[in-house]
């Protein structure tokens, strides 16, 4: 039996709304990190810079 685009249709909703609810993939360590590093350097390198010589 061939599919209805209905049914079709249903079962892509029903997919995007199981997709929806599984939770989301864990962000990366290495990533989070190297941001967290560049953040402070560039938090340094400002004050540096904006302190009197």
């Amino acid at each position: 039996m061939a599919k209805t685009e209905a049914e079709s249709a249903k079962q892509g909703a029903k997919v995007v709304a199981f997709s929806a609810l599984r939770p989301p993939k864990p962000r990366s360590v290495v990533i989070d990190g190297l941001v967290f590093v560049s953040g402070v350097g560039a938090l340094l390198w400002v004050l540096c810079n904006m302190a009197p010589n």
